[in-house]
C-alpha cells in the first residue's frame, strides 16, 4: 500500500487497524449514502459548468432541491469569472519518498482558478467546512502537491459549501512542515505494509 489519498490519511492518523481492514485488506463494503450521491451529483453539475457543456437538459435528471441548490451555487461571484478557472475535477498523483520507500500521494482538485500569477484551489464541500482549514490534513496534502504540480507556492486552497456559500480558506505555508506532517501519519503504518 503505497498510495495515499486524503481520506485513507485521516483513517490511518485515527486508526492504523481500521486503515488496514480498509485499504489493504478490503474488509470495508460500498456505501450508500445519499448525501454522498446528492454531493458527487452537484460537484459533477459544476464541473460541467466550467467545462461550459450545456447543462440544462442534464438538470432535468436532479431534484428539485438539488436543482435550487446548484443555481445558488452558480450565482456565487466566483463564477462570474469563469474563465479563469483552468481545471475542473483534476486527478494528481504526486511520487514522494521517506528514506529508500517510494509512496505517492493523489487525490482531486475540484477546481483550479488562476489569476495573477496565483493559483486557488477551490473544494465543494456537500457537508462542513474544516474548523481549522490552515492545519486540515487536505489542505496539507492539497497545499504540499500543488505546489510539486505547479512550481510555486503562491497556492490557495478554498472551500465552500455547498449547502450554506459559506467559505474558509488556507494559504501555503511551508513544503517542510507539510511533508512532515503527511510522513508522521505513514509511519504509523507497519513497514511491511510499505512495498
Amino acid at each position: 500500500m503505497n498510495t495515499f489519498s486524503v481520506n485513507s490519511l485521516k483513517l490511518l492518523d485515527k486508526n492504523s487497524e481500521e486503515f488496514i481492514d480498509k485499504y489493504i485488506l478490503h474488509l470495508d463494503f460500498l456505501s450508500s449514502d445519499i448525501n454522498a450521491k446528492r454531493g458527487e451529483r452537484l460537484h459533477n453539475m459544476i464541473s460541467y459548468y466550467l467545462r461550459n457543456f450545456d447543462i440544462e437538459k442534464i438538470k432535468n435528471s436532479m431534484t428539485l432541491d438539488e436543482k435550487k441548490l446548484l443555481e445558488k451555487t452558480l450565482a456565487l461571484e466566483i463564477f462570474k469569472e469563469k474563465e479563469k478557472f483552468i481545471k475542473s475535477e483534476e486527478p494528481f498523483l504526486i511520487k514522494c519518498k521517506i528514506k529508500n520507500t517510494n509512496f505517492y500521494l493523489t487525490g482531486r482538485f475540484d477546481a483550479i482558478f488562476y489569476d495573477n500569477n496565483k493559483y486557488i484551489i477551490y473544494d465543494w464541500k456537500s457537508k462542513n467546512l474544516p474548523k481549522d482549514p490552515q492545519n486540515d490534513l487536505q489542505s496539507v496534502v492539497y497545499l504540499y502537491c500543488a505546489s510539486k504540480i505547479f512550481n510555486t507556492q503562491k497556492i490557495t486552497i478554498k472551500y465552500v459549501s455547498l449547502e450554506t456559500h459559506n467559505t474558509a480558506q488556507a494559504k501555503f505555508q511551508d513544503e517542510d512542515s507539510y511533508f512532515g506532517k503527511i510522513i508522521s501519519i505513514i509511519q504509523k503504518l507497519p513497514q511491511r505494509y510499505l512495498t
